[in-house]
């Protein structure tokens, strides 16, 4: 099987998983030149020093001009924006990828930007991260053992999906394909509904009266629930309108679960509390022993 190889990765949005991807390649010599896009000056600098990037391009347009492939590592609501400013490229064969952890909507605006694209373009989703964030926080085996969720479009070439999911396995990843709306609901559950309920945790201890105590006295429990709490607000906001329908409907599901336990336990029904935790952690012990 012949080796991977970019002879450009354009990377818009230098952060933790653009880094990351860019330093695997680069250890792999599985591409011949990175150019780098960002906002924040600083960070850009610190990738080309790092070694991460090879060239920061000015603009997205001059990035696009010459690269085989375009990863999209920007916020969500930067998206639509950029994709204006890839369409202006003369480049028209470039394939293009996303990192979002939304696939629906940056499918929307896929069609409503660059229809005449959709052939290069491959939604995509590393199912990698932290709370750290940039350039400084990238990571070489960030993605090594992790999942990468592909959401091909109906128009995505064959040649496009095969590329970017050979990108991603140079990276380390396993590579899995579905339909957006199928990924949105299943991340809904397994990532965005954590998030909002470990928000909603954080902030329902910090209005409270004796909040101050009770920050003094939480330890590892409340670390390990609450560190995702640590994210970006601006970025999970975007996250939840992004994906709101199946998040409305899983934060119904969770509540009425609540309510459920809510009522055991006014009613002295410890039994069937029993049964509702030992089930539950019965569930997430088989989850964890097969990662």
């Amino acid at each position: 099987m012949e080796k991977f190889y970019l002879e450009q990765l354009t990377i818009i949005g230098v952060g933790l998983i653009g880094g990351s991807v860019a330093t695997r390649l680069k250890r792999n010599s599985s591409v011949g030149k990175v150019v780098g896009v960002g906002r924040s000056h600083k960070n850009m600098a610190y990738a080309l020093e790092a070694g991460l990037i090879d060239e920061i391009a000015t603009d997205i347009r001059s990035a696009v001009a010459n690269a085989s492939m375009v990863l999209v590592a920007v916020p969500v609501k930067q998206v639509e924006s950029v994709l204006h400013e890839i369409k202006l490229s003369t480049n028209a064969h470039a394939i293009i990828t996303d990192v979002g952890s939304t696939k629906g909507d940056f499918t929307r605006m896929v069609e409503k930007v660059i229809p005449e694209r959709a052939g290069f373009v491959v939604p995509g989703h590393p199912i990698a991260g932290s709370e750290k964030a940039g350039a400084q926080a990238a990571d070489e085996n960030l993605f090594v053992g992790k999942n990468v969720v592909l959401c091909p479009l109906s128009q995505t070439r064959a040649s496009a999906l095969s590329a970017v999911r050979e990108l991603w396995q140079s990276c380390g990843a396993h590579v899995s394909t579905m339909s957006e709306d199928k990924h949105d609901k299943i991340f809904s559950a397994v990532s965005h509904l954590p998030h909002v309920v470990s928000y909603a945790l954080v902030e329902m201890m910090n209005r409270r009266t004796d909040s101050a105590e009770l920050f003094d006295f939480a330890a590892g429990g409340f670390r390990d629930f609450s560190r995702i709490a640590g994210s970006s607000s601006e970025m999970w906001v975007d996250i939840c309108r992004a994906n709101n329908e199946h998040i409305v409907d899983d934060v119904e599901s969770f509540i009425a679960s609540l309510e459920t336990i809510r009522e055991l336990l006014k009613s002295g029904n410890y039994g069937a509390l029993q049964r509702i935790f030992g089930a539950a952690a019965a569930a997430r012990n088989n989850w964890a022993s097969k990662q």
